[in-house]
């Protein structure tokens, strides 16, 4: 029987995509295995015990350095392993491909591309012609054309959760994530949607897809049969993508779950029949993304063409039907001035936000948000060799006079949105060389993800004393490992 290994740095980067991908690899007859390797006494002997043939190790953008991490030492412990990588980096730059210890990166989906190499290397066949793979060969790089997208999305095997619940601080951790659905509707410029919907040279329309209602329930009923579970989030870039899916779904879910869960929308999205739908079902928290409460900076830099009133009708909306509602905004964003990121600070209080997150626009890679800053010279070329993650140190990435003030309001935005009388000493903070003294308001971050995922301190506190620095997380896109 062929062994696969799945290898990765921290709990906080559990992939939904990677026990999908482990749930179709145990379904063809593999045995699969993960190794958190901050979390392992020997993972070097116990590399060696599994004794895997082949090691998927996600590769995000902004995380290709860890992954390159786990290459090398897999490869240090054993050399005839096979290593691939998949995620955001390797289908949007496989040219990660040429590393030394990468034998194979693979492109987009990768559900049924890893189930057909595994079996190539069961059977002692080439697999150099599996869909979806590239590799360097005679030293030039080698891409596969890909194979068609997932569906329908029931065919897959269900999610290996035991893949991190194996790590009883994992399992028993009472708020846990799913996904019903892979794809987005929307092309917002600063979203990896779009770029890989490209790679597929799909509509947006045909790339969103859905698991049924029924197999989307079924999912949560197999984790809440053997673990702790107080509290679900539905991790989907859009929840609310389609009326009737949600309407089939809330009874059941009410019925056979009955555990609060919070969830993605848009503002486009935040409908009356939506919202009435996901309150029936059990919804506590919609989260939607403002982004910034100047209309014209939306549109043209962010392409998300809502008004302020359609944001103020959507948090209406989701507030009549008793629940609570969260933001993402985001601060310096290219042209975005001081007094656009205020009005986005007045936008959340009309709305009454109970929740907001706030993160300095980072120019992710291969997107259109990244392509523009680079053209319309609001992006040095320092940040692109660099490509350093502002969601670790809150540093301004485009060109502006105003990058000190930016990064002292990320640490004071939610003690600006939260209590309005401090506006005054607010706006006069900010130009102030105090962003290092600012530093320990990150506390009020942990305590906002505690209120909006209805959790306990003792479960807090006993999770992240295993996870230690919440900094390592990744970019982890749902549905690419």
């Amino acid at each position: 029987m062929l062994n696969i290994v799945f290898v990765q740095d921290n709990a906080i980067n559990e992939s939904l995509a990677l026990t999908e991908l482990s749930g179709c690899l145990l379904a063809a007859g593999f045995r699969t295995r993960l190794f958190l390797t901050d979390h392992e006494a020997d993972v070097e002997g116990e590399l060696r015990r599994f004794s895997p043939a082949l090691a998927v190790i996600p590769c995000p953008v902004t995380g290709h350095e860890t992954a390159l991490a786990q290459a090398r030492l897999v490869k240090k412990v054993l050399p005839d392993c096979l290593v691939l990588f998949g995620g955001t980096h390797a289908s949007l730059d496989p040219e990660i491909a040429r590393q030394p210890d990468v034998d194979m990166v693979c492109v987009g989906e990768a559900d049924d591309a890893v189930v057909a190499l595994a079996g190539r290397l069961a059977a002692g066949k080439d697999w150099r012609d599996v869909p979806n793979l590239a590799f360097v060969e005679e030293g030039e790089l080698r891409k596969n054309p890909l194979g068609p997208l997932v569906e329908p999305l029931d065919r897959l095997g269900m999610p290996d959760r035991d893949l991190y619940y194996r790590y009883h601080f994992i399992g028993r951790f009472p708020w846990k994530k799913f996904t019903t659905g892979r794809g987005c509707i929307h092309a917002c410029s600063f979203c990896w949607n779009p770029t890989v919907a490209d790679l597929y040279h799909q509509t947006r329309g045909s790339f969103t897809r859905r698991k049924s209602p029924r197999r989307a329930v079924d999912e949560v009923l197999a984790v809440k049969e053997k673990y702790p579970l107080r509290s679900v989030h539905f991790s989907d870039d859009l929840f609310t993508v389609k009326s009737s899916w949600l309407e089939e779904f809330a009874p059941l879910y009410r019925k056979e779950v009955g555990v609060p869960f919070s969830c993605n929308s848009s503002i486009e999205l935040a409908t009356d029949r939506n919202m009435k739908a996901i309150s029936e079902a059990g919804c506590r928290c919609v989260c939607i993304g403002l982004e910034t409460g100047n209309e014209k900076l939306r549109s043209k830099i962010l392409n998300k063409s809502v008004s302020n009133n359609d944001v103020r009708r959507a948090g209406e909306t989701v507030h009549r039907y008793g629940m609570e509602l969260a933001t993402f905004n985001m601060l310096a964003a290219p042209g975005e001035t001081l007094e656009d990121a205020f009005a986005t600070i007045r936008l959340n209080q009309e709305i009454k936000a109970d929740h907001v997150r706030v993160n300095i626009a980072v120019p992710l890679p291969h997107t259109e948000f990244e392509r523009r800053a680079v053209e319309e010279g609001f992006l040095d070329s320092s940040y692109l060799t660099a490509r350093a993650n502002s969601l670790e140190h809150p540093t301004v990435a485009f060109n502006t006079p105003d990058a000190r003030a930016f990064e002292n309001l990320f640490y004071l935005f939610r003690l600006a949105v939260h209590f309005p009388a401090l506006d005054p000493v607010i706006r006069r903070a900010i130009h102030l060389p105090i962003t290092p003294l600012l530093d320990p308001l990150r506390l009020m971050i942990p305590y906002g993800e505690k209120r909006l995922n209805n959790l306990r301190w003792r479960d807090g506190l006993l999770f992240f004393r295993h996870i230690g620095d919440p900094h390592k997380r990744n970019s982890n896109y749902p549905t690419l490992i």
